[in-house]
């Protein structure tokens, strides 16, 4: 029971509500933590091949864990096999680990870091249209015109041909007054083909003809882009500016007047979220303010009616938050539950899964709370508090290697200043016969106790 009485200790820090920041509530694929975790454990078996270290890559990628999936497909270009053969689809992985993370790349606006990537896989001859596809197109995001025709020219000069690479010649020629006639037959290929966003191809499209005087023809594509995205204020924007161009003065003030509608919508929509988010935030700050007070009845009340949909941005911090305030009311149960409903919504997040652990170990559901410590350290392996927390569930159930293993790796990892560690740990290598360890762990548990509060 000792190793019950002294875990308020250990992890009262993860109790207090904490820094509240905005969740992500991005939807992930099925199981993605679980999906981490088997990724893990392969590179932890061989941390020298590049397959686990590329899987690893794949796995943080698809729970959202950006900055770590960047360095982990940075690990695998260190381990990426020498040569260009293709066996066992070794040629499409050594392009994945310079494709994928440019993509994250753009999509973090460091496009300027994206693009240097896709050179230096061009550099490598790695054989991939794609890589001269996106290369192409991330130039010609930066304005860079002729950097992308350079790109496709590469590409020719390889022998790569593809539709994605018709597309992005097509969209940078459009950009240069005296081809644009060959753009239109490019991008004409696209929209047969599928490839690229229909929307902007057309709207594209429909620029080049407008711009030749061909106003039926670009109002023609323009209606397909309407049909396609019907309340896009920039379809109707150049709807209308066509019609007036071809004179038809009444059907460009009604496309005119849907433009202004659709972004008058827009902007109100925005300015609603907007409102409703500084809300939602002051209502947590001074929930959070009330809990840190003490006053967790007016923390709990001021948490009541705050939005925990799915679709709100703040949705998961208002469970976790909550979660909080409960376990510290004692209602273990309901902490439990709101603490399950932000990892839920925001399964990126480690102190949801490390919350749920904490309170359902608390509830009495050992096993439970195991498998969510776990999810937590297959998002951070370096969770010092959720190893501590697993090595005092094995030595409750009388697993004290296991705790031993556990809880050592909690104090290399920083918790070696924590009292309550020191004490647990000593006990367990007690149980294991190791004598003179466990006396040194009640030295230092002593001396930490002597000194009280950093």
């Amino acid at each position: 029971m000792y190793y019950a009485a002294v875990l308020f200790s250990i992890v009262s820090s993860a109790i207090v509500p904490g820094r509240i920041v905005p969740g992500q509530v991005d939807a992930a694929p099925p199981d993605p933590v679980e999906a981490v975790a088997r990724a893990r454990a392969a590179v932890e078996r061989a941390p020298s091949e590049f397959k686990p270290v590329l899987d690893l890559a794949r796995a943080l990628t698809a729970l959202g864990r950006l900055d770590d999936a960047l360095a982990a497909f940075a690990q695998a270009r260190e381990l990426e096999p020498t040569g260009a053969g293709n066996e066992g689809g070794i040629s499409g992985e050594r392009v994945s680990v310079y494709v994928v993370p440019a993509l994250l790349l753009r999509d973090l606006d460091r496009t300027g870091d994206a693009i240097r990537l896709l050179e230096e896989a061009a550099d490598r001859r790695l054989g991939s249209a794609d890589v001269y596809e996106q290369l192409a197109l991330l130039r010609l995001a930066d304005g860079l015109v002729d950097g992308a025709l350079a790109a496709v020219a590469a590409a020719a000069a390889e022998s790569l041909e593809s539709p994605g690479l018709d597309l992005a010649r097509g969209l940078a020629l459009a950009r240069l007054g005296d081809r644009r006639g060959e753009a239109l037959g490019y991008l004409t290929g696209a929209l047969d083909d599928g490839v690229g966003d229909p929307v902007v191809v057309r709207l594209e499209a429909a620029g080049i003809l407008s711009a030749d005087g061909r106003h039926a023809e670009a109002i023609e594509h323009l209606r397909a882009a309407q049909e396609l995205a019907s309340d896009e204020p920039e379809v109707f924007y150049r709807l209308g500016r066509v019609f007036a161009a071809a004179g038809g003065h009444e059907a460009a003030r009604a496309a005119l007047d849907r433009y202004r509608s659709l972004k008058e919508a827009r902007e109100r929509a925005a300015e609603a979220e907007r409102v409703a988010s500084t809300k939602t935030a002051s209502a947590l700050s001074d929930a959070q303010r009330l809990a840190e007070a003490g006053d967790l009845e007016a923390a709990l009340e001021r948490l009541e009616g705050l939005p925990g949909r799915s679709e709100d941005s703040w949705a998961a911090d208002v469970h976790s938050l909550r979660a909080k305030v409960l376990f510290s009311m004692g209602r273990v149960d309901e902490a439990a539950a709101s603490a399950v409903e932000a990892r839920q919504l925001d399964p990126n997040r480690v102190e949801h899964h490390y919350l749920e652990g904490m309170f359902l170990h608390t509830g009495g559901r050992a096993e439970d709370a195991a498998v969510a410590l776990e999810r937590a350290l297959a998002i951070d392996p370096g969770l010092a508090e959720a190893h501590a927390l697993l090595g005092m569930i094995a030595a409750e159930a009388g697993r004290p290697a296991e705790a031993a293993e556990r809880m050592g790796r909690a104090l290399e990892l920083g918790l070696d200043g924590n009292p309550p560690l020191r004490f647990n740990y000593a006990r367990v290598l007690e149980a294991l016969g190791r004598g003179e360890e466990a006396n040194a762990q009640m030295e230092a548990y002593e001396r930490l106790r002597a000194a009280g509060p950093p």
